[in-house]
């Protein structure tokens, strides 16, 4: 991977300090959603050469910078991090709510996330070295026991670590079991504090000045974009296809509203599981899901 590419991802991430400090909100939202596209689109051209596996962990490793900074210049107003709360929120935690660590706090309790966490670590790598050494090349069937040792085990375990530190912060991955419908799997279940950056940097501002359901829909526009720059992009192949799954969740939420009643716990995750190949592309499938549990196994 090219040397600039840390850089780039350390230009993001730090990005929300001398942007919060531009007085009108309009100005910060222009400018970081400019430094966004000026910073993945530069890493593209920079990787062009690398592998799919490569150009994806750097164009979402920038993204991800990126939209740290975006995230934080919206949140600053009266409030401000100092450089060491910045540094933990920007660096060392996945979720976008820069509030858990403007104080830190006593007598939190973190035990419970450390062990379920390395508990479903430990399933999850159990899981995926199932999975390669049965030669089980379906999607979700890749896709499950890395999501449980990741987003459900690895990140609780971080949960734990910075509660142990002081900083408040919430579950990424609550109990998608759980679920009552799509709306309720997108805003509550899965990647909280995505949902939580967009509908801050998105849902707000339309629903302002169009409304609640273009402002819906707006949110997963955006959310399939951004999953184009981390998935299609990369493999320079099954364009517009996550941007179609995130779609087609849009409207399936809005039913839900104009119906008053979600779809309900089945309906949802079929709804969620059955298009992933949308979501995820034949060629991502090959060249970056099948790569990474390669690495490992």
């Amino acid at each position: 991977m090219s040397s600039i590419i840390p850089w780039l991802v350390f230009a993001g991430a730090t990005s929300g300090l001398p942007i919060a400090r531009l007085k009108h909100i309009a100005m910060r939202r222009i400018i970081g959603w400019l430094f966004l596209i000026i910073l993945t689109t530069t890493a593209h051209f920079v990787m062009i050469e690398e592998t799919p596996l490569i150009r994806m962990i750097g164009l979402c490793c920038i993204l991800f910078a990126a939209m740290k900074g975006l995230i934080y210049a919206e949140w600053a107003n009266s409030r401000k991090l100092n450089f060491k709360q910045y540094f933990i929120f920007a660096f060392l935690w996945f979720g976008m709510d820069p509030e858990s660590f403007a104080v830190r706090r006593n007598g939190l309790n973190w035990r419970h996330d450390l062990a379920i966490g390395l508990i479903l670590m430990l399933i999850g790598t159990l899981g995926a070295w199932i999975v390669w050494n049965m030669e089980w090349r379906h999607i979700f069937i890749m896709f499950l026991p890395m999501s449980i040792g990741f987003h459900f085990g690895a990140l609780r375990v971080l949960k734990g670590i910075l509660r142990y530190a002081g900083f408040p912060v919430r579950t990424l991955f609550p109990n998608p079991l759980k679920i009552h419908g799509i709306g309720d799997f997108w805003s509550r279940r899965w990647n909280v504090g995505y949902s939580q950056m967009l509908q801050r940097l998105v849902g707000r501002p339309i629903d302002s000045m169009i409304g609640p359901r273009a402002a819906i829909m707006a949110v997963f526009i955006t959310s399939g974009l951004l999953h184009e720059i981390a998935i299609t992009l990369p493999c320079r192949s099954g364009y517009g296809l996550p941007t179609l799954y995130f779609i087609v969740h849009g409207l399936l939420t809005l039913i839900e509203k104009t119906l008053n009643r979600p779809l309900g716990k089945i309906p949802t995750l079929l709804a969620v599981i059955l298009p992933m190949p949308w979501l995820f592309p034949p060629t991502f499938q090959t060249e970056v899901i099948e790569k990474c549990l390669g690495l490992f196994f």
